[in-house]
């Protein structure tokens, strides 16, 4: 027979049977909420950082196709500039081979009536003579060549120009597409079903903030430089002749100096104007006889020879001292036609000392993606308020302009390797020999790509015209500056 305390305690444990489940529901519910927030939260982190990712890696894609650009360019100028010094070298050659020949006959013409008398002599003379033959047929040969060598070189440089005109025109379209295709590749695909991912804001508004900017930038970035325009290019093209087509003053033998006779050599190249190479080699021996101001230098021509090139086959100019042997230089010159000139090439348009030290190029990229591509419970359809009056478990995000969007900034800027740079083993090759800061232009190919951070006032006009509240770019990141 039970206790009437058993009895009590045997309903007292009836009376509470089931609330413990109430207790589990209700922990189940808050582990299900708190499970939807941070699924939620992690889907929103992943998808903002996709989407900035895919801002950066679309700049700097663009901006990298900028400075390819730019370094092809430089390429291809220092490649004319290289053909063009070659044009001199051969041009100083023929040169040197026609005064060489002419040195020869009139010294072998001297050693031959010399030989009259001393019978020895003769046969120098005879030599001399046949090394003036040689070098002649050696003479015209090159002459022959040269004259090819300038139509080469011509068309080269034609081709070359048009193309730079054809890719620095289309560069900033490039860019653009290389930023596209690289946005595109953050899609996911699996099966027949292709995540909406990421993509570049193409709203006319964002379009003409971003495309139209980088546009207008990059074209204005860069110009032509032809007729009285050259002077750069011409500077580069002096400064690429060797030492033997700048200037040919002879050996010690051929400037004696013995008091009152002695020899005299000069020889060299000049570019008149831009359009116009003028190479040439005199040998003069001069005595010193009297003049009214007492003793003077009376010169005599031995050797001459001249090679001239311009657009028309022109002689040129009599060069100083404008002697007998100058003079017979200019008058027996083999003169080619057909050269243009200093070539046009495409540089940098700003060349101010304000701009070098900043020098370079910004490449900016919007890109969005909306918020039905994210897969959140809300997306999913899960915990949706269907008016119970208990409410719902809807998590919905809420989102600046119903989308997540990044902005990605690149810039385009020129850096030479300079010497005794900390832990740089890598670039011992492109040291300059005088250890001089170098600033970008388009005959250097040293052109970089980096992601940069955007300006308060780029910022401002982006988020405008993305269709957010512009004050978010004062506690946003990037562009605190």
């Amino acid at each position: 027979m039970t206790s009437w305390s058993a009895r009590t305690a045997i309903a007292a444990a009836r009376h509470a049977r089931g609330q413990a489940l109430i207790w589990l529901l209700g922990t189940l519910v808050a582990c299900a909420a708190i499970l939807y927030g941070v699924f939620n939260t992690a889907q929103i982190t992943v998808a903002k950082q996709r989407t900035v990712n895919a801002a950066d890696a679309g700049a700097l894609a663009g901006a990298t196709v900028q400075a390819r650009v730019l370094n092809l360019a430089a390429y291809n100028n220092r490649a004319m500039m290289a053909n063009e010094a070659f044009l001199i070298q051969m041009l100083s050659i023929e040169s040197w081979l026609q005064y060489f020949g002419t040195t020869a006959d009139n010294f072998g013409t001297l050693a031959e009536l010399i030989g009259v008398f001393v019978p020895p002599v003769e046969a120098i003379g005879q030599f001399l003579d046949k090394m003036g033959d040689v070098a002649d047929k050696i003479h015209d040969g090159l002459a022959k060549a040269n004259n090819l060598i300038i139509k080469a070189i011509e068309l080269e440089k034609k081709a070359i120009y048009a193309a730079h005109t054809v890719v620095i025109k289309a560069g900033g379209l490039l860019a653009e597409d290389a930023a596209s295709k690289i946005v595109e590749a953050n899609r996911t695909q699996w099966g027949t079903h292709e995540d909406i991912g990421v993509e570049i804001d193409k709203r006319p508004g964002v379009r003409a903030a971003t495309f139209g900017l980088n546009e207008k930038d990059w074209l204005a970035f860069t110009t032509s430089y032809t007729g009285n325009k050259r002077t750069d290019a011409k500077e580069i093209l002096l400064n690429s002749r060797d030492r033997f087509s700048a200037d040919r003053p002879g050996a010690w033998w051929t400037n004696l100096n013995l008091g009152l006779v002695g020899t005299e050599k000069r020889g060299g190249s000049q570019l008149k104007g831009f359009d116009r190479w003028e190479t040439q080699d005199t040998l003069e021996v001069w005595e010193k006889v009297p003049c009214k101001s007492g003793m003077c230098k009376e010169y005599q021509p031995i050797g001459w020879g001249r090679s001239n090139a311009d657009k028309n086959g022109g002689n040129g100019d009599v060069w100083e001292p404008n002697r007998a042997a100058q003079k017979f230089a200019y008058e027996q010159a083999e003169s080619h036609s057909g050269w243009s000139g200093v070539p046009n090439v495409y540089d940098i348009k700003d060349k101010s000392a304000k701009a070098r030290p900043a020098l370079g190029i910004d490449f900016i990229v919007a890109t969005r993606r909306v918020r039905t591509a994210t897969l959140t419970t809300h997306q999913m359809g899960i915990g949706l308020d269907v008016g119970a009056n208990t409410g719902g478990a809807d998590m919905a995000e809420r989102l600046e302009a119903d989308q997540y969007t990044a902005i990605g900034k690149a810039r385009v800027f020129f850096e030479r390797p300079q010497r005794g740079l900390a832990n740089d083993f890598t670039a011992r090759g492109l040291w300059r020999d005088d250890s001089a800061k170098e600033y970008g232009s388009l005959f250097s190919p040293y052109w970089q790509a980096r992601l940069a951070d955007l300006t308060p006032a780029e910022k401002i006009g982006l988020m405008t015209s993305m269709g957010m509240v512009p004050d978010k770019a004062l506690y946003t990141p990037g562009g605190q500056r």
